[in-house]
């Protein structure tokens, strides 16, 4: 089941859960960014516990946070069947990686985990690898991208010398060093059982990647390891060069991104003369020149086992292609190679052709998403046109043009076995469209060609249609998403005339318009094999609907209409109404969100009268009143073929919901309904209800969002006291109350056949909880219940925890978004064991494409008001990226852009850049989560140092590393505008940050600095120290999650004495201990100006939040104070409550996941009686009592000001 990427909301996950607990065949489950948040991963837990059948579950970036990881660890200590789980950026920390390694000592299933992009320490590594040291069945663990350090090593160390299980450990751009690689050498010589080991961006050099080579000598299994960006250099690449003369299992090495010279190359290639195992070498990206690259091509000649080498981005030219070439056609264990990125002219990449052209191995050449020149394609398309083999090629999402389009062709001309080929969303435009109508002439396989989302005009659609006509073979032809008007729909219509072979055509999301449409129609007179037809979106109205319709009177193949967004009337479906019914084919009519209003509902339930084929009809979002929904009562008394039928958004009343459950009092054949998001109310739910209590074959009915209350709740309830079909029904979205979930609770107590209701955001509180509870007690089929968004506390909680220790058919139970705490939570816990004038516009998590970013740049150009723009969550590529460049140049309105997350990389950036050198009034640009380099940033900064508007600029989470950081910290030094600069989650190292720290103490305009997920220690620390003390415009300091010490926590503080600026620094996540926190706390009395300190995780004890409850008393600016995280007890809470009693500008503190009790909790109840500032207080995660909890809730009410007490 794929649902990745599909913004499930609450509702969704409510009804899937039901599914599962339905389903007996489901293994696979794609949940994959979604942010189902916690209670949904708690009730997906529950499902987990009893489900037989799923093996498969991916659940990466869903915000389940530690409370969702600890409900899938107690999951997994029952579960049976799951074997593979992914949990990958989710916000787990210590609590979630504690409670997954306890579930991992118990459970014996379970072989592929995976928990990349967390924020997992040591303290949760520790936990996992006592698990391993038990585990028997655990093979594959990911956990790069977390926040490991040389102590979590030392965990796996220990781990990898008893562990027999695992084979795969991923511990990539965490904080390992040297000191960890020795740990982890250590283990690597008696463990028996790994083979591939990922230590990519860490910071090993030496002497770590020595001891590792030395480790390796010894090492028996370990076949593949990654040692990519973490410089290591000539010295080290020579120890790993001695290693490779002795070890005899190594197949994989893989050292790009460092920084190895001809030196260690040459030792390298030494190695490789006497070495027999490894097959696969990675160098890209050192610094490696023609000299080194011509020893290591003569290697694979004396080396016969080699089969793949790659320097990708190295400094290699024509002549070192030609040497690789050159050894690539001698030996014939070569198939792969990889030199993307390389300085190579055509005459190199020709020769590598060339090379290819004359060896028979190459099988499957795969080019996917990557940046394929025009020369390049021209020659790899040469050599593979004698290919035998090659039956399916895919090239979606490149950048492939025209001219490389043309060598596709020539290679289709020739080819006799490829049947299917995909270039979607690629830059082919109708030179490229005229090249493969060429080929299709004369190619006798092919039979589906792809090419959606391009940039096909009617020109290019006529070659086409053109070739189609001679063409014998091509069955399926999607071009949807293109620019293609009238008359390439004519084209394409006369061509199906000629040749009547093809099935399927989709031309869906053009501009076809009504003229195309009737020359179609005309076309389906006559062809006889046509049977799906997408013709949505395409500015068709009635004239050319009506021209359709006639033909389905003709056509005896087309099964499948899809008309939807379009802007057929009432008119035109009176030509539709007469088809239907003499038409015998069509069996799906979609014509959802089209104008069709009550008359064309009404013309459309006479032609249903007669129709005996059509079997899903779709009228939604039509506005077609209680008129048209009375016009289909009466079809349905007489229609027998009908089983779907979809009217939501339709504005129907009570009136024309009465008209609908009269006609399914004798309708045999309806089995879906959906009324979802009309205006039935209390009245129409009472005819629905009595016709539930007759109607023996609906068993879907959805009346979600439709206005109905307690009053509705009750009289459905007593339908299903008597109905014996209806098996999901959907009432979310109501204000159905206690009082109808008590009377939809007594109907359970007899009902045999319901297995799903979804009541979710319904007002229930906890008596209608209980109510359901005592239900679940006695019922025998309910498998998913949905409670979700309610009013329930912990004593509905508590009530459904009872029910489940006894109910054996729920299988589902979703409490999202309740009021329950931790009394509720453990209650359930503890069950389970048993059971133009617009400004701003905002378009985000779409489906934008580069197409569709070019028609927006288009807008930009004239657009005279739009100030703002948020494309995030798309995928515009660098061709849409570009296109908005272009238009930034001319724009003199838009102040902010946002392109976040939008698959945009070097190219793009540059674009972007040249932009900002001529634009004038943008303000903010976010690049967060692209794909930019260090050449792309080194563009952008070179745009800043003329650029004169931009203030803010994102660049979090790119692959900019201290390369770029230097050229933008060059920009600084010069810029006067920039305020806001977000670096967060690079490959940012103490280099790095000195560049930046350096350009301000010139900088005079930078305000924010954001640079939380890097690999700053204490080194950049001092560097920023030195800045503070001279800096006088920096207000904002983000330093969380980095490798920051005591002795970088004291110069900070150091400087926080003398700065007058800074108002916020974060420093959460780091390892600043006792002398730091102190050095801190004393800053803290006398410094002025610091409002918000965060030092959350840091792994601090009592005697640290003393010195800093002490430092509260005499500072009077501090407003906010994160601790949560660390390691406070009663001691350190006394302190700082008794800090409160004389503190009276700290106005949130937040504690969260310590281990503070009741004596902590009172000692807060007490501070807050003389307290009149605090108005937050987290506690959340403690060790306190209801008792205690409820001493500082009556406390509070005796305050003038209210407080957030979480």
């Amino acid at each position: 089941m794929q649902l990745a990427n599909t913004e499930l909301d609450y509702l969704d996950i409510e009804i899937l859960l039901k599914q599962i607990e339905i389903n007996r065949s489901l293994t696979n489950i794609d949940l994959s960014h979604n942010r189902i948040r916690e209670e949904a991963a708690k009730a997906l837990a529950d499902v987990l516990k009893s489900n037989k059948t799923i093996i498969n579950l991916q659940l990466v970036s869903n915000q389940i946070y530690d409370k969702g990881a600890e409900a899938l660890g107690n999951a997994l200590k029952v579960n049976k069947t799951l074997t593979t789980l992914n949990l990958g950026d989710n916000g787990i920390s210590v609590n979630g990686a504690d409670a997954l390694g306890d579930a991992l000592k118990e459970n014996h299933t379970l072989t592929n985990l995976n928990l990349a992009y967390n924020r997992i320490s040591h303290e949760g590594i520790e936990a996992i690898m006592n698990a391993l040291k038990v585990n028997h069945t655990l093979t594959i663990l990911n956990l790069a991208l977390n926040e490991i350090s040389d102590r979590g090593a030392e965990a796996f160390a220990d781990a990898l010398k008893v562990n027999r299980a695992l084979i795969n450990l991923d511990l990539h751009r965490n904080r390992i060093t040297e000191k960890g690689a020795e740990a982890l050498a250590d283990g690597l010589k008696v463990n028996q059982t790994l083979t591939t080991i990922n230590l990519s961006y860490n910071r090993i050099f030496d002497p770590g990647a020595k001891i590792l080579a030395d480790a390796l000598k010894a090492n028996q299994t370990l076949n593949t390891i990654y040692l990519k960006s973490n410089i290591i250099s000539d010295k080290e690449a020579h120890a790993l060069s001695d290693m490779l003369t002795v070890n005899q299992t190594l197949t994989t090495l893989h050292l790009g991104e460092n920084q190895i010279s001809d030196k260690g190359a040459e030792a390298l290639a030494d190695a490789l003369k006497t070495n027999q195992t490894l097959t696969t070498l990675h160098l890209h990206t050192n610094q490696i020149s023609d000299k080194a690259a011509e020893v290591l091509s003569d290697k694979p000649k004396v080396n016969q086992i080699r089969t793949t080498v790659t320097l990708r981005d190295d400094q290699m030219f024509e002549n070192e292609a030609k040497a690789f070439a050159d050894a690539f056609r001698h030996d014939p264990t070569i198939t792969s190679l990889h030199l993307a990125d390389d300085s190579m002219l055509d005459f190199g990449i020709q020769a590598l052709a060339e090379a290819l052209g004359v060896r028979p191995t190459p099988t499957v050449p795969n080019f996917p998403s990557d940046r394929i020149s025009d020369i390049q394609n021209e020659f790899f398309a040469d050599k593979l046109e004698a290919h035998k083999i090659l039956t399916t090629l895919n090239l979606e999402h490149n950048e492939i043009s025209d001219k490389e389009v043309q060598a596709i062709a020539d290679t289709l001309e020739v080819n006799k076995t490829l049947t299917t080929l995909n270039l979607a969303r690629n830059q082919i435009y109708n030179k490229g469209a005229q090249a493969l109508a060429i080929a299709l002439k004369r190619n006798q396989t092919l039979t589906t060609l792809d090419l959606a989302h391009n940039q096909i005009s009617n020109k290019g659609t006529e070659a086409l249609a053109d070739a189609l006509k001679i063409n014998r073979t091509l069955t399926t032809l999607n071009l949807s998403c293109n620019s293609i008007f009238e008359r390439g729909a004519e084209a394409l219509a006369n061509a199906l005339e000629v040749n009547s072979l093809r099935t399927s055509l989709d031309l869906g999301h053009n501009e076809i318009s009504d003229k195309g449409a009737q020359a179609i129609a005309d076309t389906l007179k006559v062809n006889q094999t046509l049977s799906t037809l997408n013709l949505a979106r395409n500015e068709i109205s009635d004239k050319g609907a009506k021209a359709l319709a006639i033909a389905l009177k003709v056509t005896q193949k087309l099964t499948f209409l899809d008309l939807q967004n379009n802007h057929i009337s009432h008119k035109a479906i009176q030509a539709f109404g007469d088809t239907l019914k003499v038409n015998q084919t069509l069996t799906i009519l979609d014509l959802a969100t089209d104008q069709i209003f009550e008359k064309g509902a009404e013309t459309i339930g006479m032609a249903l009268k007669v129709n005996q084929t059509l079997i899903t009809l779709d009228l939604s979002s039509n506005n077609i009143l209680d008129k048209g929904a009375e016009a289909l009562s009466d079809t349905l008394k007489v229609n027998k073929t009908l089983t779907t039928l979809r009217l939501w958004y339709n504005q129907i009343s009570e009136k024309g919901a009465q008209a609908l459950a009269d006609a399914l009092k004798v309708n045999k054949t309806l089995t879906t309904l959906d009324l979802s998001l009309n205006k039935t109310s209390d009245k129409g739910v009472e005819a629905i209800a009595d016709t539930l209590k007759i109607n023996a074959v609906l068993t879907t009915l959805s009346l979600s969002s439709n206005q109905i209350s307690e009053k509705g709740g009750e009289l459905l309830a007593d339908a299903l006291k008597v109905n014996e079909t209806l098996t999901s029904l959907d009432l979310k979205c109501n204000k159905i109350s206690d009082k109808g979930a008590d009377a939809l609770a007594d109907a359970l107590n007899v009902n045999k056949t319901l297995t799903t209701l979804n009541l979710l955001f319904n007002k229930i509180y906890d008596k209608g909880a209980e109510a359901i509870a005592d239900t679940l007690k006695i019922n025998q089929t309910l498998t998913t219940l949905d409670l979700a968004e309610n009013q329930i506390s912990d004593k509905g909680a508590k009530a459904l925890a009872d029910a489940l220790k006894t109910n054996r058919t729920l299988t589902a139970l979703n409490l999202d978004g309740n009021q329950i705490t931790e009394k509720g939570i453990n209650a359930l816990s503890n069950a389970s064991k048993f059971h133009q004038t617009v400004t701003t516009l905002c378009i985000s998590q779409n489906q934008i494409f580069e197409k569709e970013a070019e028609v927006l740049a288009n807008t930009l150009k004239v657009h005279e008001t739009l100030t703002t723009l948020n494309l995030e969550h798309n995928q515009i590529y660098d061709k849409g990226a570009e296109a908005i460049a272009d238009a930034l140049k001319v724009n003199e309105t838009l102040t902010t852009l946002c392109l976040k997350d939008n698959q945009i990389f070097e190219k793009g950036a540059e674009a972007l850049a040249d932009a900002l050198k001529v634009n004038q009034t943008l303000s903010t640009l976010c690049l967060w989560y692209n794909e930019i380099s260090d050449k792309g940033v080194e563009a952008i900064a070179d745009a800043l140092k003329v650029n004169q508007t931009l203030a803010t600029l994102d660049l979090s989470q790119n692959q900019i590393s201290d390369k770029g950081v230097q050229a933008l910290a060059d920009a600084l030094k010069v810029n006067e505008t920039l305020t806001t600069l977000n670096l967060e989650y690079l490959l940012i190292s103490d280099k790095g940050t000195e560049a930046i720290a350096d350009a301000l103490k010139v900088n005079q305009s930078l305000t924010s600095l954001e640079l939380k997920w890097n690999q700053i220690s204490d080194k950049g620390a001092e560097a920023f120290s030195d800045t503070l003390k001279v800096n006088q415009t920096l207000t904002n300091l983000n330093l969380g999650n980095n490798i920051i010490s005591e002795k970088g926590a004291e110069a900070l503080a150091d400087a926080l004495k003398v700065n007058h600026t800074l108002t916020t620094l974060y420093l959460d996540g780091n390892q600043i201990s006792e002398k730091g926190a102190v050095a801190l706390a004393n800053a803290l009395k006398v410094n002025q100006t610091i409002t918000s300190l965060n030092l959350a995780n840091n792994s601090m004890l009592d005697y640290e939040i003393e010195a800093l409850a002490d430092a509260l008393e005499f500072n009077h600016t501090l407003t906010t104070l994160h601790l949560n995280g660390n390691q406070v007890s009663d001691k350190g809470a006394v302190a700082l409550a008794d800090a409160l009693k004389v503190n009276e500008t700290l106005t949130a503190l937040y504690l969260s996941l310590n281990q503070i009790s009741n004596k902590g909790a009172h000692a807060f109840a007490d501070a807050l009686q003389v307290n009149q500032a605090l108005t937050i207080l987290n506690l959340d995660g403690n060790k306190i009592s209801m008792k205690e909890e409820e001493a500082l809730v009556d406390a509070l009410k005796a305050r003038e000001r209210n407080v957030s007490l979480h």
